[in-house]
């Protein structure tokens, strides 16, 4: 049964004082409260967790809603993720906990004190309702001929239905292993307008800005200001009696359907990324969209009509969908653009960060890395979310974490995602590759475990709340002990691994899959000093310091290739990451390595041939290292492989980031075109092209800069982001006036009580700033200094001390 309900009287001589509810539906619920949902917009509840461990429950404030006398609730419950509904056969590796259920406690105080409460029992009645069947992957399948719409009022007589006692069934979680009811202290998965809000200004509304929408261009795709309800850009007829309508961007969530027909017509609906293309082998049979790389799910939702004369809504309840297109078979009228709207689903969250510049390329991939962050943000980071995966990979978390946190409010989102790590983290102090646990195993890759200290690291550093640190860093810890365990046994030369540098782009072999993993381990070593600095286990910094230097050394010593003057291979990923490592490549050949890194990449035609785990260090590697130009073009390319051409290619214009750098030339077995594990530069658009960075309670403002000769790659950006002060926007241009070729102009606001560290780099090497002013008025010249204007006679750079504030500056170089 998958409807639940039960009347009750309330009966007091005193008024109503408070009515809280407690409530979880496992796999998925909705609450109904006298014929009304309770927070409609409210999806997938509660959050997905390793159930026998923790199982979420949520509270609701029903005060307004409970009266004196009798009362109804009633409640929907769905698979989701607690029953093997989505496996088609069961899969063995999948934990199966058997039918939904439900736990609800109604506490009703009255103004005498007095109190009542109403519970999940046997004098509820249940039922098999118009829900069929529901599966995460396989969608719906709803018989609306036994919908009932009174079924949650007082009052409701089913003469047509069997009602019956539910069974009592025992909780998910295991009390015995510690398990536990939690309070779920996340925002919840929402559909449609309630989903996103936004602490910034819309882009095309921001004052300030020398940026201007001519500059901008065009962005393909849906905008995040367009209220999470998405119309169809076109519909097509590609078969007889099939109506495929394209969204215009790749999306999560479900579409709104508006259908005419006779009482019994079954109309079948199926969802896909991209249309069928002559690149890769593709059945037709679907409305010509390409349904092969969704692998054993099917995306598909079938709805029976019950004949209304008036047209019939259908939506989904517990199901998600990852698609563009949609495609609609068996409707007996013609389907127009009018009948459909589309839902974005995901966990709801604010929209912080706003990031924009004159390079095209660029800001179409803004756009998508936020559509696919937001695209894989459903109670847990997932991968994809679309095939018959979805999973809360590690590796793509810790990849993305920067970059999600610099544009969305995700602050309890990742908290919970900790704590569901630390259920699943064995005694030795090992983590699985996904969490909950279920593709990969134990122990994980050390660059997907990374997910533990590098989204502590993360989130510590955005909101400066040292508890995060306090609060995880006993697991963080005995993960790093775990992998030492390990690497005790092997050292770094065989350290060991599941998955390398993973997808670089083909032809490119994977680098040293040893050097890959030892990266990780070194990474996590170096936080760990970091973070037992700040909270001051001065014992651990000491002894985790002195083993730092002892992997660097053998790092050095194990991977580096001295006749070569290159690490391992010479492939760009190993040298990238061997020079991302603090302390790593002595000095004597620092400069070797990294000039045989730009050598790569300019023998492949200014090219990456990197995995996920190099592209996110390479770009902020190069402009920390004078090479910003470069990072910039690489970033602006658009022929294969680069991040431009997933939108440009002949074949699909991609709105989120695609898994593979050659989608379209793939085969079906792992190609989502829409993930989040590329979308790491998109921190490095705010931290280097913008340059707004944090230091705990500081603000660094430190744009970096393209040369004379590339400045029209990107002669200008703007950015906002909102901070625990409150909005950082940063602004600036080249100035193009033949007199003040060599200056920049800059923008800056700074919040109310923040305190900011604004830097000037060089245009160009060599150059010396000649004067820099704000407001036209000069702070720093040769002749003229503030007190709080700092120059750096070795680097060049220019630092401005400053308040909260709005500053206008323009500094000028020779």
């Amino acid at each position: 049964m998958n409807e639940l309900r039960k009347e009750f009287n309330v009966s007091s001589t005193s008024a109503i004082r408070t009515a809280i509810a407690f409530i979880s539906g496992v796999g998925y619920y909705e609450l109904y409260i006298n014929g009304q949902s309770v927070d409609p917009s409210r999806k997938l509840d509660p959050g997905w967790t390793t159930y026998e461990k923790r199982t979420l429950f949520v509270s609701y404030d029903l005060t307004s809603t409970i009266k004196l006398g009798m009362n109804a609730v009633g409640v929907k419950l769905g698979n989701g993720w607690y029953s093997q509904e989505q496996y088609v056969p069961p899969s063995a590796s999948e934990p199966s906990y058997g039918p939904p259920r439900l736990m609800f406690v109604l506490r009703i105080t009255f103004e005498d004190s007095q109190e009542i409460a109403i519970y999940s029992d046997q004098t509820w009645k249940g039922r098999q309702g118009s829900i069929v069947h529901d599966s995460v992957y396989n969608g719906e399948i709803v018989d609306n001929r036994y919908d009932r719409p009174n079924w949650a009022q007082v009052g409701f007589n089913d003469t047509l239905s069997l009602w019956i006692t539910p069974e009592i069934m025992p909780p998910p979680v295991n009390v015995t292993a510690n398990g536990q009811m939690s309070l779920q202290d996340m925002p919840p998965i929402r559909a449609g307008v309630d989903a996103l809000q936004f602490e910034i200004d819309n882009p095309s509304e921001i004052i300030n800005s020398y940026l201007t929408k001519e500059d901008i261009g065009d962005i393909q795709g849906g905008q995040l200001h367009d209220g999470g309800v998405l119309k169809p850009v076109s519909v097509s007829t590609p078969v007889l009696g099939v109506h495929t309508f394209d969204m215009g961007q790749n999306m999560v969530g479900w579409c709104r359907f508006h259908f005419h027909g006779p009482r019994g017509l079954g109309i079948y609906i199926r969802h896909a990324e991209v249309l069928a293309q002559p690149v890769v082998a593709s059945k037709q049979a679907y409305g010509g969209i390409y349904i092969e790389n969704l692998r054993g799910a099917t995306q598909s939702d079938s709805y029976i009509l019950r004949g209304d004369p008036n047209g019939e809504i259908y939506e989904p309840r517990f199901t998600v969908h990852g698609f563009r297109y949609v495609s609609v078979f068996g409707s007996p009228v013609p389907l127009s653009v009018n009948d459909v709207e589309c839902l974005v689903v995901h966990s709801q969250t604010t929209v912080k960060g706003h990031f924009a510049s004159s390079n095209p390329v660029i800001n179409q991939i803004q756009h998508n890395v936020q559509w696919g962050q937001l695209s894989n943000s459903m109670s847990l980071p997932t991968d994809c979310p679309q095939r018959d995966e979805r999973k809360g990979w590690m590796g793509d978390a810790a990849l993305s974490v920067d970059e999600a946190l610099y544009n969305f409010d995700l602050m309890k989102f990742y908290l919970n995602f900790l704590n569901l790590i630390a259920d699943v983290q064995l005694p030795d102090g090992s983590i699985p590759d996904t969490v909950p646990v279920s593709f990969g195993g134990y122990p994980s890759d050390p660059n997907w475990g990374t997910a533990l200290p590098t989204i502590t690291w993360q989130l510590y550093r955005h909101y400066n709340d040292i508890q995060i640190l306090r609060d995880h860093y006993a697991s963080i810890r005995a993960y790093v002990e775990a992998i030492r365990a390990g690497y005790s046994k092997t050292g770094l030369a065989k350290l060991a691994y599941h998955y390398g540098d993973w997808v670089p782009p083909p032809p490119q072999p994977m680098t040293n899959v040893y050097l890959i993993a030892s990266f990780a381990f070194l990474h996590d070593v170096s936080l760990l000093v970091n973070i037992s600095q700040i909270i001051g286990f001065t014992n651990d910094t000491q002894s985790y310091t002195t083993f730092y230097r002892q992997l660097a050394e053998e790092f050095h010593r194990v991977f580096f290739t001295p006749s070569a003057g290159y690490y391992a291979d010479g492939m760009q990923a190993a040298q990238i990451l061997a020079l991302a490592l603090p302390n790593v490549v002595p000095a004597n050949v620092r400069d070797s390595v990294f000039q045989h890194l730009l050598q790569d990449i300019h023998q492949k035609d200014v090219h990456l041939s990197t995995g996920i785990v190099s592209t996110a260090q390479v770009f902020s590697l190069l402009s920390d290292n004078g090479q910003h130009d470069l990072a910039v073009q690489l970033a602006s390319s658009v022929t294969y492989p680069s991040y431009g051409y997933m939108f440009t290619n002949p074949y699909e214009n991609a709105t989120t980031m695609w898994e593979l750098w050659d989608a379209p030339m793939e085969g079906p077995g792992m190609n989502s075109r829409n993930h989040h594990m590329f979308a790491s530069i998109g921190a490095w658009f705010y931290s280097h092209l913008a340059g707004i960075d944090y230091q705990s309670d500081l603000i660094i403002i430190r744009p970096r800069m393209l040369s004379e000769e590339k400045k029209q790659l990107m002669a200008k950006v703007d950015c906002q982001v909102s901070t625990l002060y409150g909005i950082v926007h940063v602004s600036y241009t080249r100035d193009e006036r033949d007199t003040f070729r060599n200056s920049i102009l800059l923008r800056v606001s700074i919040p109310t009580n923040a305190k900011a560290h604004i830097t000037f780099e060089p245009l160009f090497p060599h150059a010396r700033c000649t004067a820099l002013t704000e407001s036209d008025k000069v702070i720093w010249s040769a002749d003229h200094k503030e007190d709080n204007v700092f120059s750096d006679s070795q680097t060049g750079w220019m630092t401005v001390q400053v308040g909260s504030g709005e500053y206008e500056y323009q500094a000028f170089w020779e």
